[in-house]
């Protein structure tokens, strides 16, 4: 059995850690020694976070049904009929602006709970911060993908690599479908490849899947895309 940390290391999963931490954190706060202060940093910082995740996921989605309204303009599926023009997501109005390093607050606030003389397995395990033995289970995996714009301007993409070899990478130019880029062994890669011309932009998206003992394993990630200019 292999032992985990009491962090999740999945976004939306650590989101949801947040949210159950702070929405039971009060119930313990007095006899844990927790200030109502640190309640109310927990709170926003769990809002914050699951705001950022579901606003990721609307622009995730527009990005996909824009690129794929772009590609039927310009080459057509057969019927050569347009829709509507995707419509822009509005963003929803944000909760409490929040300071970075959301996991150390998170983490710094667990380890001194955690050294209360009043903390017991029971209490960690309501508020969801408690170590698990799992096994590890291969077929289970999904990449987290996450893409940035690094130096130079390149894609940054950026995976948890855990107990895997690597990922198969996949990218969509925006012109030719899904085509594998790269074997990606480190957690953090740099697509410098069919960047546009000077001046040009272009939206690129990538996909990954999990390799193990030198099988492809698990399920596909989801989708990111990014637009770069070269």
């Amino acid at each position: 059995m292999a032992t985990q940390s009491y962090i999740e290391s999945e976004d939306v999963k650590f989101s949801e850690q947040l949210i159950k931490f702070y929405s039971r954190l009060g119930a313990y706060a007095s006899i844990l020694g927790v200030t109502s202060a640190e309640e109310t940093i927990a709170k926003n910082d769990a809002l914050f976070f699951q705001y950022i995740i579901n606003w990721m996921g609307v622009n995730r989605d527009f990005s996909a049904s824009s690129t794929a309204y772009k590609d039927l303009a310009r080459h057509g599926n057969g019927t050569e009929v347009m829709g509507d023009v995707p419509t822009t997501p509005v963003p929803a109005v944000p909760p409490t602006l929040v300071d970075a390093n959301i996991q150390k607050r998170f983490s710094d606030l667990v380890g001194r709970i955690k050294k209360s003389p009043n903390y017991t397995t029971a209490i960690g395990d309501d508020l969801g911060i408690n170590k698990s033995d799992s096994s590890f289970v291969p077929s289970d995996g999904k990449p987290d993908l996450s893409v940035k714009l690094g130096d130079g301007g390149f894609p940054q993409i950026k995976f948890t690599l855990s107990q895997y070899d690597g990922i198969q990478l996949l990218k969509d130019n925006g012109t030719s479908g899904f085509t594998l880029l790269n074997v990606v062994l480190h957690p953090t890669y740099a697509d410098k490849s069919g960047m546009p011309g000077p001046g040009k932009t272009a939206i690129f998206s990538y996909k990954a899947i999990y390799l193990y003992k030198g099988e492809v394993v698990g399920q596909w990630s989801d989708v990111v895309s990014i637009t770069v200019t070269g």
